[in-house]
């Protein structure tokens, strides 16, 4: 058999809503929006131009219902191109776009072989391409949460074939994502295929076993915000006459999420923070060719510079976001500022301070001086907080009009402040934990 290529994507979550970047008067709107599209085109491209034979989707490639037709008439457009070029196209269903999701439906184009393009949510599929000699196996997601062993229903693979299976998994015990279809490695090692391409992790890695198949998340096509950060895109996947592979990445994503994160300890003025954040700035262009470079900056760390840029950090952002202007060459726009900077406290107040962190609360003992009973007492309440998540309600009675109160130019932009998320509820308790410790420890008001 000659040599064949597949181009292996997932996660494209078309028409993907903005991830509340609305919120920001000057954001690119625009652009950010029509990205999934854009990079959902440059998929195409890439397969025509790579004179692929193959394009697989593992899962995703909606982002939910659709709100119109529109979606669904972008994607059998990309479609139409690739077969019309000889290109076959298999797809799955994932959690997302799961069968019991979808109430909007299109006719697809068929394969040039005359099969369906979308796998079967009922059973495992599968598609023997005989002029190519690879058999494809998957299966669609039925329901949002498939948490049964779906790999397990995989069968046998076919012999004299290359044998690619497609699943949508969380695998088992990787952190921060849903155990949808969990299995290991091993287990899909042990099917004995030549090459699994999965769906639902946005970042691309790999399981390699030695002696079996590679086990390859791609990743998603395209970052939809700051916490999906670097290149996005697909795999290419080079088969030779023995069934071996090689893999390449290829980027597809038309805006790239980057965050510029400082340790602000050494700095004594705002100056060395603005040389600091252009000359990161300077490196990441060469990364990222024509993109449109969103921004993030993170400040940590114990800083003499603490207090005056939370009073001053509405002018902080405003001043870095003219450098991301001015010096990206309208590349660049700066999504944030989150200053969660410490005051600089001394050397003792600190040791005493990370003491108290560590020390479990059925350590402390009658016997200790009166400043470490309330010391420890504010730590463990604030973990509850964050255990507990504490009672949202609450927080957004007595908070949200507290903010509401407050001078632009002291708060930022209000807007900004995101109760309803625990990742930012977190931070927001971090930060105000680490001023009350400087406060009661002897840092600078």
């Amino acid at each position: 058999m000659s040599h064949r290529r597949i181009l292996h994507a997932a996660d494209i979550h078309l028409d993907s809503p903005l991830q509340k970047l609305d919120a920001y008067e000057d954001a690119p709107v625009d652009e950010i929006r029509e990205a999934s599209r854009r990079a959902l085109q440059n998929m195409t491209r890439v397969a025509i131009e790579e004179q692929v034979d193959l394009v697989v989707i593992a899962g995703d490639l909606y982002d939910g219902d659709w709100p119109d037709q529109n979606t669904g008439l972008f994607f059998v457009a990309q479609a139409t191109r690739l077969i019309r070029e000889g290109i076959h196209v298999a797809v799955i269903r994932g959690n997302h776009d799961a069968a019991n999701k979808m109430t909007s439906n299109l006719p697809l184009p068929k394969n040039p072989d005359g099969s369906e393009i979308l796998l079967s949510e009922k059973k495992v599929d599968q598609r023997i391409l005989e002029d190519l000699g690879i058999a494809i196996h998957g299966r669609s997601y039925a329901k949002r949460a498939e948490t049964g062993d779906m790999a397990g229903e995989y069968p046998q693979p076919i012999g004299g074939l290359f044998n690619l299976a497609l699943l949508h998994t969380g695998l088992s015990g990787l952190e921060g994502h849903d155990p949808y279809a969990p299995c290991s490695p091993q287990q899909l090692a042990d099917k004995g295929y030549d090459y699994w391409a999965l769906g639902h992790i946005h970042q691309r890695g790999e399981h390699q076993i030695d002696g079996a198949a590679p086990v390859v998340f791609s990743g998603n096509v395209q970052g939809r915000h700051i916490r999906e950060s670097g290149p996005k895109g697909c795999i290419l996947v080079d088969i030779d006459d023995r069934n071996q592979t090689t893999r390449r990445f290829v980027p597809l994503d038309v805006v790239r999420f980057e965050s510029f994160e400082a340790n602000a300890s050494d700095w004594s003025h705002t100056d060395e923070l603005m040389d600091a954040y252009e000359d990161w700035l300077s490196e990441q262009l060469t990364q990222v060719d024509d993109r449109l470079l969103v921004t993030r900056v993170v400040l940590s760390g114990d800083s003499s510079l603490h207090h005056q840029w939370m009073r001053e950090q509405a002018n902080l952002e405003a001043g870095l976001r003219a450098a991301s202007v001015t010096h990206g060459h309208g590349q660049v726009w700066l999504e944030r500022l989150k200053v969660r900077t410490t005051a600089e406290r001394s050397k003792a107040s600190a040791e005493r301070s990370q003491a108290f962190a560590e020390q479990p609360q059925s350590t402390v003992s009658s016997t200790e001086s009166p400043s470490d009973g309330p010391l420890q007492s504010i730590l463990a309440v604030v973990e509850q907080l964050k255990t507990e998540g504490g009672d949202l309600e609450w927080m957004n009675d007595e908070i949200s009009p507290l903010l509401k109160k407050l001078p632009v130019e002291f708060s930022g932009d209000q807007s900004l402040v995101r109760l309803d998320d625990q990742n930012e509820r977190h931070e927001w308790i971090d930060a105000a934990t680490a001023e009350l410790m400087a406060r009661l420890q002897g840092g600078e008001r």
